[in-house]
């Protein structure tokens, strides 16, 4: 069994997602101006992240909401200066990855790290 990283105080986090972690990046559609439904979508942002694949809970593995080859990660907020959205992707691996869910973990008012649902 693996270290769970979302029992972990304030303080441990990025040290330990920072060597056991591995790189990963964010990338963001930025999009042009106009109207959310003809937005057309402008040049593209990555941010670097580290990333911790984990396993999903049996609350989550339920057959409706976690596919068969979704993977979750955990996603430091080390250096990045936005929140991830549901329209961006993820890339591991060299494995491009869609995000489906976010769940930002902060047990107080500071995000510690991401969770991130992600679909191939």
């Amino acid at each position: 069994m693996g270290f769970d990283y979302t029992t972990l105080r304030d303080g441990t986090v990025e040290p330990l997602l920072a060597e056991f972690g591995k790189p990963g990046t964010l990338v963001v559609n930025d999009l042009v101006s106009g109207e959310p439904w003809e937005s057309q979508i402008g040049s593209e942002t990555t941010y670097p992240v580290t990333v911790v694949q984990t396993v999903f809970t049996k609350a989550d593995n339920n057959g409706t909401l976690v596919e068969m080859n979704d993977v979750l990660f955990l996603v430091s907020t080390d250096g990045i200066v936005i929140d991830p959205e549901l329209a961006d992707r993820f890339t591991v691996d060299s494995i491009t990855y869609q995000v489906v869910r976010i769940d930002p973990l902060k047990p107080g008012p500071v995000i510690m790290l991401w969770k991130l649902h992600a679909r191939k």
